[in-house]
């Protein structure tokens, strides 16, 4: 099993704008936007996503084939939060979110700012909320009826890490 995990450049945007399309579609009460709204924006848009000074995406690929990704972004100095965590159905339960988010974790360990590390989560989304919580994240708040789609409400569960200071 031949594992490898790439930050993705403004070059990678196709990379980003299939998966994120992807997640949208089949998961989307994971995800404050919604498919028809992200899939109008222009190529431009996607490489400005794709790649910014205060944000990161990276990629994930299992035996070559492309199989998830996770995002993270500074709101504040001292704090990244999580974003669009995906592993394609077919390469679920293979330790690829682990991964991923161990490569995070080290990206932003270079910062020797950052303090704490945020994710939210719906209530939906149980295997994203164990992985989380496995990882050392807690539980801080939850908030009922924070994420809607189609006319259903899901309660949206905030967690964080804190990042040990030298």
């Amino acid at each position: 099993m031949n594992i490898e995990i790439k930050k993705l450049s403004a070059n990678d945007w196709q990379i980003f704008k299939e998966l994120r399309l992807q997640m949208l579609k089949e998961e989307p009460q994971a995800f404050a936007r919604t498919y028809d709204e992200v899939s109008k924006r222009t190529d431009e848009e996607w490489k400005e996503n794709t790649e910014n000074e205060e944000a990161g995406i990276l990629a994930v690929w299992l035996d070559g084939k492309l199989a998830g990704m996770n995002g993270y972004y500074y709101p504040e100095r001292s704090i990244v939060e999580i974003w669009g965590m995906f592993i394609r159905k077919e390469f679920r339960g293979m330790g690829l979110g682990k991964k991923l988010m161990g490569e995070i974790e080290k990206e932003i360990r270079k910062d020797g700012g950052v303090k704490k590390i945020q994710v939210s989560v719906t209530s939906s989304q149980t295997a994203a909320f164990e992985l989380y919580k496995k990882l050392g994240f807690r539980e801080i708040k939850r908030m009922p009826n924070k994420t809607r789609l189609n006319g259903q409400s899901y309660e949206e569960i905030l967690l964080e890490k804190l990042i040990p200071q030298p």
